[in-house]
């Protein structure tokens, strides 16, 4: 009689201990919903990148991005030594377009090439041509995760492809395209998506460089300055460059972005015969150190995933010496394969 009465309440009780009530069950329910709903709103975000910081993405092996770029630039004045902007005696004009294609070459390593063309106006005076080209090796580091951000080193070697010497003696420097010197810049790029809030990521990056040339011979007007008879060599100053890009998302196509772009560059020295002006006044050449901090925010609009985008913005000069006050509208359109 114990047995059977022992065989009866066991699964009782165990049924009871594992028994829901209706209110754990809608509760539950209701969770569940709430978790469904919030995964709705969650998606991979879009992003066409911001106008000017350098993304630390690699590109696939076997894959390709063009992204050409249309600056529309004016020079309206001047910081000077005291970090105040003056009037410049002729205000300069500059149509440029890049075109960089970056090409995957292996599952950590790609390649991108940047050629540019321009043309300058000034005081009724044009002038332009092809400029100097640009190519970039890129060296993964690290992949994003969860919860670490994505790194990358880059090596840049510039070739002097555009014109810098002999140029027009009206002393514009208008069919100046190029700066004549082999540059090398070492730089180093991170970022990370930031889910500060499911509905609205924020895409952040970081790119910081150091550029280095070689020494530049110049005769007559050149892209440093000069005049007539000038002569000599220009070893131009080492420049730094931190850009912060921030992007944030609207919609998974629509997406606000702002880069934060500081530069600094040494001395610019000349070492020769510095030639002369009409008036027989010596002419300059190089330049004291300089920098400028300049804003750009943006709207993007991508079409779908990383293949197809556009990005229009417009970078300006807040802050600088010895360096130019500039607005700077930039137009970008970017396609994958």
């Amino acid at each position: 009689m114990y047995k059977l009465l022992l065989a009866f309440l066991v699964p009782l009780m165990v049924f009871g201990q594992n028994h829901i009530s209706p209110e754990q069950i809608q509760s539950e329910l209701d969770q569940a919903e709430a978790q469904f709903a919030k995964s709705k709103a969650m998606f991979n975000p879009w992003y066409a990148g911001p106008l000017v910081t350098p993304s630390a993405s690699m590109m696939p092996p076997g894959s390709a991005n063009i992204q050409p770029y249309l600056f529309i630039r004016g020079n309206y004045g001047e910081f000077n030594k005291a970090r105040h902007s003056v009037s410049l005696p002729h205000n300069s004009y500059q149509l440029l377009v890049i075109a960089p294609m970056q090409m995957g070459v292996t599952d950590s390593t790609d390649f991108v090439i940047n050629p540019s063309t321009q043309m300058n106006w000034s005081d009724g005076e044009s002038g332009g041509g092809f400029g100097d080209l640009g190519v970039t090796y890129g060296f993964l580091i690290l992949r994003e995760t969860l919860y670490i951000p994505k790194f990358k080193f880059t090596i840049s070697q510039t070739f002097p492809t555009g014109k810098y010497n002999n140029l027009s003696t009206n002393g514009l420097g208008l069919n100046a395209t190029g700066g004549g010197s082999f540059q090398t810049s070492f730089g180093f790029a991170t970022g990370k998506v930031i889910w500060w809030t499911y509905p609205h990521p924020i895409n952040v990056r970081l790119f910081m460089s150091y550029n280095m040339g070689t020494v530049v011979n110049v005769r007559n007007f050149n892209s440093y300055g000069g005049a007539y008879d000038t002569k000599g060599r220009v070893r131009i100053g080492n420049t730094f460059t931190a850009d912060l890009g921030l992007e944030g998302t609207i919609t998974q196509r629509w997406v606000a972005a702002l880069d934060i772009v500081y530069t600094a560059s040494n001395r610019t020295r000349f070492h020769g015969n510095p030639g002369h002006l009409k008036d027989g006044t010596p002419a300059g050449v190089g330049g004291p150190y300089n920098d400028n901090l300049s804003l750009a925010p943006a709207l993007e609009y991508n079409f779908d995933e990383g293949n197809m985008s556009v990005l229009w913005g417009f970078q300006f000069s807040v802050y600088g010496r010895s360096s130019s006050n500039f607005v700077n509208g930039q137009f970008s359109f970017e396609y994958s394969w």
